[in-house]
């Protein structure tokens, strides 16, 4: 009997894997060590298909599909899809720039000037051949923002017109530049709100400027949400606003500053700072009393005090007392509605006048208890062919009076993308002209 396992018959005997070489070590070639490093330097290195003249022609190939890219797809469009998003402001805020509901701020319904409605003629007799189609935006003063000589040294001036004089600030309109420090001119990458810087803006007429306030690695700027993506410096434009209002003594600005909190906090005080580091810009702002009458633009010639400041959207001050130069904006403003997404949004008059921030925004206030009406007349994202249209006479003319209508209170701000597109500016003087007229005719 066999003792063998009954598989093991069964198993094929292993074979050797098969070798191109086989050597034992008696049998191994030797070499001496000089033999061995000749051989290592004659041997030639493999061939790498990666040489000049392929990298040249790879990198050749790239920089002509980014070209191709750039011009034949929306590549703006594009970045302005998937770069990061921001959530709008909250409503009501939970700042001081909130105001109090019924409180001194709003004026106990008596500094509202210039409420009711107004006609959709507003605008039908304006003198268009004023504007001087021929010059570059924003280089020369134009005419209907010209003071007029006269011999008479007595005759105030003010705003480019002696009319508007007697009106009182919440009396007036004002053209407001929509995030004045975003322009093509000023390197804004993309998104941005202008083609011209808000200098230009100033020559060009326009005496409200908006600008949104970032903290860029703990320096104050002004920029659009996102730092980097291009920035305009406090201390640059408080001296050119300087220069501009030395230049030209009759004029009357309104500087608004948002806070754009992402990048880091804001403190107003540090702003403020920023506005005492330019020799003779404080000496110009005016400071406000609630629960007093707005002066007269003629007052504010007078006196000097020709920078009226608001501030809104959160920020911080110093032990939580902010400059006295600096006034809560919808303390005192009535905002309509800022997201619109197109023109026929604008149209869209029971959406668009509908005052959603300040005074007027909650069923028990009323927009008539507000000092301004702020009219929002741009679209998101910004768009220079919307504003050519929105900034036009017709359009502009039925949209204050809409919302004017509305509202029950005549709009003070207009807000604008585009400046150097359409006759914001000219509309909002003629307007001005027409309604000192007619409380002076005391109708």
């Amino acid at each position: 009997m066999s003792t063998s396992s009954p598989s093991s018959a069964s198993l094929p005997s292993a074979q050797p894997l098969p070798q191109s070489h086989s050597y034992d070590d008696a049998q191994r070639p030797q070499h001496t060590e000089e033999e061995e490093q000749s051989r290592l330097l004659n041997t030639p290195p493999p061939k790498n298909c990666c040489n000049y003249y392929v990298a040249s022609f790879f990198l050749a190939c790239v920089a002509a599909g980014l070209i191709c890219t750039w011009q034949l797809l929306p590549a703006e469009d594009l970045a302005k899809t998937y770069l990061p998003k921001f959530d709008a402001p909250e409503n009501p805020y939970t700042g001081p720039e909130a105001g109090m509901v019924g409180g001194e701020g709003y004026g106990n319904g008596t500094m509202g000037g210039g409420s009711g409605g107004m006609t959709d003629d507003l605008f039908g007799n304006v003198d268009m051949t004023t504007t001087t189609e021929n010059e570059a935006p924003g280089t020369v003063v134009p005419s209907f923002m010209t003071c007029p000589s006269s011999s008479d040294n007595n005759q105030q001036c003010c705003n480019g017109s002696p009319a508007n004089c007697p009106l009182p600030l919440d009396e007036m309109m004002f053209g407001m530049v929509h995030n004045a420090m975003s322009s093509e001119e000023g390197d804004f990458i993309i998104g941005y709100n202008h083609y011209y810087g808000l200098e230009k803006a100033l020559v060009a007429g326009y005496r409200g400027i908006n600008l949104d306030v970032c903290s860029c690695g703990g320096v104050l700027q002004f920029c659009h949400n996102v730092c980097d993506l291009g920035e305009r410096m406090p201390n640059e434009v408080f001296t050119n606003t300087l220069q501009f209002l030395n230049d030209y003594p009759s004029e009357v600005l309104v500087l608004l500053f948002e806070a754009s909190s992402e990048q880091g906090p804001i403190s107003w005080s540090y702003l403020y700072s920023e506005m005492a580091n330019v020799d003779g810009f404080t000496d110009l702002l005016y400071v406000h009393t609630e629960g007093q009458a707005w002066p007269t633009m003629g007052e504010l010639v007078s006196s000097n005090k020709r920078i009226i400041v608001f501030y809104f959207n959160g920020g911080s001050c110093d032990n939580d007392v902010c400059p006295s130069e600096f006034h809560p904006w919808f303390t005192y403003a009535a905002e309509t509605q800022f997201e619109s997404a197109s023109l026929n949004d604008l149209q869209d008059y029971e959406y668009s006048c509908q005052v959603t921030r300040g005074p007027g925004s909650t069923s028990d206030e009323k927009t008539q208890q507000a000092s301004f009406l702020v009219v929002n007349n741009f679209v998101t994202p910004p768009d220079p062919d919307a504003a050519a249209v929105a900034n036009s006479k017709d359009f502009l003319a039925n949209r204050l009076a809409e919302c004017a209508n509305l509202s029950g209170k005549r709009p003070n701000f207009v807000y604008l993308d585009f400046w150097s597109e359409g006759v914001t500016a000219e509309l909002v003087q003629y307007a001005n002209a027409q309604y000192a007229e007619e409380l002076s005719s005391g109708q």
